[in-house]
């Protein structure tokens, strides 16, 4: 009789996650780089059942190389996509119909760095320097930065490089983006201390962006109102563990990293520079800041990156944001 019962009890068990799993919504969700700690939350969201108690059967697709989410989506490859707002805008002021449903990084994370020895020590002392830039939107608050401070173009040594250090380090140019949680950890990795690295904040000057945030097109909000509502669900669900159990969360990350290429020492330190970003106690968890919005949208028509018209409004939606915290 026992036997039996337990039996039966298994079998209804199985019955009933093969149910969800049935009745679960398939749906693709592409980063913008490779597995790391600046997409914890997703990581621990899959792996903690989340999603699926949302109905969503999600695949998180690693991004880097050629692969860029924003195309994923607008093919219809990917339902969700991560990327910089700033680079989102960009698309947005290209007339694809996108919208974002989560702004997670509060803050991008982009600083500029310079050896200390060097004297550099402000914008000002910039000028006459090898300046060593990334491709494409990042050097958007850069050349903000100069603006402001009316420094002409003219008057620096700009050179475009890849996404390795490798430059700086090899003293091949004075100053170079990083961001927190990665390149400038890669420089300590590498022999400097904090002291020996002077840091340029963009914030400091009044010229900081947020960062990455979810999103998906418009269509999948209109046809799939429930699916949108469950992926921000988890998905903040996944965040706010991550910020508390930040080792946890590391080791999470540590298991989907096909390549092996993640040390857990970095990702620890990465971690904590996300959760600096992400700015819980400042800010709700994946809402977006309408002004933090207008403010991008400006300054990247000021300096020429988008041409057309883009309205804040059309950039983003807080609705999902809002309903998780009900």
């Amino acid at each position: 009789m026992i036997k039996k019962l337990i039996c039966a009890s298994v079998f209804c068990c199985f019955m009933f996650h093969a149910a969800i799993s049935e009745a679960a919504q398939k749906a693709a969700l592409s980063l913008q780089w490779l597995t790391q700690c600046q997409f914890a939350g997703y990581y621990v969201a899959l792996h903690k059942g989340w999603y699926m108690e949302e109905d969503i059967d999600i695949t998180i697709k690693p991004g880097g190389g050629d692969l860029n989410p924003l195309q994923s989506v607008v093919s219809g490859e990917s339902e969700f996509g991560t990327k910089w707002l700033a680079d989102f805008i960009t698309v947005k002021s290209q007339g694809q119909p996108l919208i974002s449903v989560a702004q997670i990084l509060q803050k991008n994370g982009l600083i500029l760095i310079a050896k200390s020895k060097s004297g550099i020590r402000t914008p000002h002392d910039i000028i006459g320097k090898r300046v060593g830039l990334w491709s494409a939107d990042f050097r958007v608050q850069f050349y903000a930065l100069i603006h402001k401070f009316s420094i002409p173009k003219d008057r620096l040594a700009v050179r475009l490089i890849g996404w390795s250090i490798a430059p700086f380090i090899k003293d091949e140019v004075d100053v170079v983006n990083a961001m927190t949680y990665n390149e400038y950890l890669q420089v300590l990795d590498s022999g400097y201390s904090d002291k020996e690295i002077q840091v340029i904040d963009f914030e400091d000057y009044g010229v900081a962006f947020p960062g990455d945030i979810l999103f998906t097109r418009q269509d999948v909000i209109e046809k799939h109102p429930k699916l949108c509502e469950g992926m921000v669900k988890a998905s903040l669900r996944g965040w706010e563990y991550a910020i508390a159990h930040p080792e946890e969360a590391v080791d999470i990350v540590l298991k989907y990293d096909k390549t092996g290429r993640l040390a857990r020492t970095h990702q620890i330190r990465q971690m904590r520079e996300i959760i600096k970003l992400i700015q819980a106690d400042k800010y709700p968890l994946g809402c977006h800041q309408p002004d933090q919005v207008r403010f991008v949208i400006q300054t990247m028509s000021d300096n020429k990156v988008i041409l057309n018209t883009v309205e804040a409004s059309s950039v983003f939606t807080n609705q999902f944001c809002e309903e998780s915290k009900k």
